[in-house]
């Protein structure tokens, strides 16, 4: 291990003793490594001569197959900076407890180079901080990114009970989710909610955007007044309660605006619902679903229609293949330090199909699918591609025609989309399903050829979308060509199925890859 402050300072004589290491970047891209070390904000700057020195040193010492570029920053003791990173810390380290960290219950002081950081927190709060020893982490990590001094107080307050729960959390490790189906009487509380709950008791980690079916148990209310923002003095209720399925239980809480009072209200203990919401730890520790989408729900029933009901086997028999996907080659790259770029286990233990489609419309039930592309990610690789028309009963309108470069004439000899929905069913049989945005979108209009085929295309999905929005990136937009020229990536002939889908793979890999290890101190 290579301490790098230490190792110039011995080899200069102290001489750069106010260093201190902020960061070690590798870009993949530009095969560039970037070392930024801090200085103290009373400093002037650095003279030209020293940076050049130290540059020179560090280029003969650490022998790299890249670029070595040497940064310095000074490290200003900046309120509004140190508030931003005490916030960053919690999104890093304890994702629970973000609905009740804001700037406006965190404040900091400085004299010299002594900084006091004071947050208010709830009891609760407070007390599970203790529990994880948070305090000192959260020293130890202001430490690293400031030279100076700091003290961490935690104060309490009653009125931190946040406004509402943002779907923050780490993804989890995939797993093959079992589920089952209900059936969904009537929308109580956000949009359509594909029938497909999952068990509550294989359910032991946090993760988003969850399907859970059950019966509502020991539902409780609470009134709080919102204390900031636009809405601020407004009061709001939040409802707790237990939901149970046939597997087990689960604490749930929902946030509810005004609006939707009566419809909480009318919720019964013992009333079956379907909803959607994301599983994480709640102030107490305990895994908790905190939901946004509630469906009335009954039992589901299977219809069989005597002599004409078929199985999925005998449909994928009976079937013409029409869509044929087709091999990739294999990429040649060259990588920093010569080394193959590792992916974690989501990309090298699953066998991927990220898939993107084009439509004649945004409404899955009036509208038709027009394309279908899709490539397939083995062992961190893209080895096939499927990609086809689908000519659709009623002409394309000129507008959609406009957007996504699909004419009638394109598709006027392109098969059924029945016929390619069942090729396309069969080549993601034991894949994981993902795409861009296909949970509100994607899945709705290949789930409605599916369920009319007696296909059950059910599929673990992870929605790329969420994988971007969770990762450490900061586009000015979560669309797929801002996030794609953010990580660096190539996004050509946008809004049409293969493109896009080829460019969400490549986005899903990027966001999933392993960082190299550094033989340095940081």
């Amino acid at each position: 291990m290579i301490d790098l402050v230490e190792d110039i300072n011995k080899h200069f004589d102290n001489k750069y003793n106010y260093l201190k290491l902020l960061s070690i970047v590798f870009d993949y891209n530009q095969k560039m490594c970037t070392i930024t070390f801090l200085y103290p904000y009373k400093m002037e700057e650095i003279p030209d001569q020293d940076k050049t020195e130290i540059d020179e040193y560090l280029n003969q010492l650490i022998s790299l197959n890249s670029i070595l570029k040497i940064k310095f920053k000074k490290s200003f003791l900046d309120e509004k900076l140190v508030i931003e990173d005490v916030i960053n810390f919690f999104k890093e380290n304890k994702k629970g407890l973000i609905p009740y960290i804001s700037p406006e219950n965190i404040s900091s002081s400085y004299k010299d180079q002594d900084v006091e950081v004071n947050i208010a927190f709830n009891q609760d709060v407070l007390a599970l901080i203790d529990e994880f020893e948070l305090r000192s982490q959260l020293k130890e990590y202001l430490s690293k990114l400031y030279i100076a001094n700091f003290t961490i107080n935690l104060i309490e307050n009653e009125d931190t009970l946040p406004e509402e729960i943002e779907a923050e959390d780490i993804i989890p490790t995939l797993t093959k989710a079992r589920r089952y189906t209900v059936n969904v009487d009537k929308k109580l509380i956000g949009g359509d909610i594909i029938p497909r709950p999952e068990y509550i008791k294989d359910n032991t980690k946090p993760k988003v955007s969850v399907i859970l079916s059950g019966l509502i148990s020991n539902k409780n209310q609470k009134k709080f007044t919102i204390k900031k923002g636009k809405r601020a003095g407004e009061e709001k209720s939040l409802y707790t309660f237990s939901l149970k399925d046939s597997s087990g239980s689960v604490d749930c809480v929902y946030f509810c605006p005004k609006s939707h009072e009566k419809i909480m209200e009318s919720l019964d203990n013992d009333t079956l619902i379907l909803g959607v919401g994301d599983l994480k730890l709640g102030i107490n520790g305990k895994l908790t679903y905190y939901i946004r989408k509630i469906s009335l729900a009954s039992p589901y029933i299977e219809k069989v229609v005597e002599n004409k009901t078929m199985s999925v086997e005998d449909i994928i028999k009976n079937h013409k293949q029409t869509v044929f996907p087709d091999l990739l080659p294999r990429s040649t790259q060259s990588f920093l330090f010569d080394q193959k770029v590792v992916y974690n286990d989501f990309i090298m233990k699953n066998n991927i199909v990220v898939f993107d489609i084009e439509t004649t419309g945004l409404d899955p039930e009036t509208c038709e699918i027009t394309e279908i592309g899709a490539v397939k990610i083995e062992n961190g690789e893209v080895t096939e591609r499927f990609s086809s028309f689908a000519k659709p009963k009623n002409p394309i309108p000129l507008e959609v025609q406009e957007l996504t470069n699909i004419t009638n004439d394109m598709v006027k000899d392109a098969p059924k989309i029945e016929d390619v929905i069942i090729d396309f069913y069969n080549w993601t049989r034991g894949c994981v399903i993902s795409g861009y945005n296909i949970v509100g979108f994607d899945l709705k209009f290949i789930k409605k050829v599916t369920n009319k085929l007696g296909l059950p295309f059910d599929n673990t999905v992870i929605d790329a979308y969420i994988v971007a929005k969770q990762a450490n990136i900061h586009p000015s937009n979560y669309k797929l060509g801002t996030v794609v020229k953010t990580l660096g990536l190539t996004l050509t002939g946008a809004h049409r199925a293969f493109n896009d889908a080829y460019a969400t793979a490549q986005v899903l890999m990027e966001l999933n890859r392993k960082k190299p290890k550094v033989d340095v101190n940081t």
